[in-house]
């Protein structure tokens, strides 16, 4: 019988899982399991490998998800799942690699191509400059990618926990908004899936409007009709904002001369919006540091996998850096 590698993206909304022949890279059997539908992620592991009649058959796995994967158990922040990863390996069959799931979507921009990348805005990019990936899902992420050796290495941390700073009295007024609700407010209380009706209701409440809406995704939508609902659409509009300033305080922590890589669930629905909305000149308006953000391009990927094509990236360089240290 073949071997099989597994990987999956795990984040709050979906599980995607997808094998791969072993020292073969491309991805067979993708599927995405809705979260909310299982009770465990070891039940969605279970269910995607009846369903691929892989049981047993797994040599190798990666499983990137949006949580603390350095600890033998965590929560995920954004829904109901506690994970046990010796439960999850148990699964499995044998132990699994886990990396944070932005630290996959970094090593897929470490090998993305142009036919997968959207250009946001122009610049003039270092080679070997150090690279920011980030991006809005159910939660948001951020990572760095550092050029080592010949290769790359992702920084992983906890960007989008860091306080959000306001740049205006409006945004000023969104963030007291929230200080009646939350004693601290992240970045990603706001520039979320998840955050996304908190801004909504800010934005409902400081312009005196009648919020209509109950999901993120209605905002998106009714934001880009052509003739938009006015909340939505102000809303939207704020969120760009806001999210260009976060997209550069991150560069500048990072140094990101290399270039910026914006991923997650969100922005790819968006891009027409994205594109005409502030979020260009929010980035580059830094003071002192204007000029030096004017020379980074800021690219969107829009490709379908980036987080399992990052999954199978990681196995491949764990591997290599086994067969160097035996």
């Amino acid at each position: 019988m073949p071997k099989y590698n597994l990987v999956a993206d795990v984040g709050a909304t979906n599980a995607r899982f997808a094998l791969t022949q072993v020292d073969l890279p491309d991805l067979q059997n993708i599927m995405v399991l809705p979260c909310a539908d299982y009770p465990s992620l070891e039940a969605a592991v279970s269910a995607y490998l009846a369903s691929t009649k892989a049981a047993g058959l797994i040599s190798k796995a990666c499983i990137a998800i949006a949580g603390t994967v350095h600890l033998p158990q965590f929560s995920l922040a954004n829904n109901h799942w506690h994970v046990n990863k010796e439960k999850v390996n148990e699964t499995l069959g044998i132990h699994a690699l886990w990396v944070n799931d932005f630290t996959a979507q970094a090593w897929a921009m470490s090998k993305i191509t142009t036919k997968d990348l959207l250009l946001v805005k122009q610049g003039q990019a270092v080679s070997q400059g150090n690279r920011l990936v980030m991006g809005p899902g159910t939660g948001i992420g951020v990572a760095g990618l550092i050029a080592h050796d010949s290769g790359w290495l992702p920084v992983m941390g906890e960007g989008g926990h860091v306080g959000f700073a306001p740049t205006n009295k409006l945004q000023l007024q969104v963030l007291e908004y929230m200080w009646r609700e939350y004693e601290h407010v992240s970045t990603e209380r706001l520039l979320s899936g998840s955050g996304m009706m908190d801004l909504y209701r800010a934005v409902a409440h400081i312009k005196s409007m009648e919020p209509s809406l109950s999901h993120p995704a209605d905002i998106l939508q009714q934001a880009q009709l052509v003739s938009p609902d006015e909340l939505a659409y102000q809303t939207l509009c704020i969120f760009c904002e806001m999210l260009g300033n976060a997209v550069a305080n991150e560069a500048l922590a990072f140094g990101a001369v290399g270039g910026v890589y914006l991923t997650g669930g969100i922005l790819p629905r968006m891009q027409k919006f994205l594109l005409s909305s502030g979020f260009i000149q929010s980035f580059t308006n830094k003071g002192r540091t204007s000029a030096y953000l004017q020379q980074i391009p800021i690219y969107l990927c829009i490709a379908e996998q980036p987080g399992l094509q990052g999954a199978v990236i990681a196995l491949v360089n764990e591997s290599r850096r086994h067969n160097v240290t035996a």
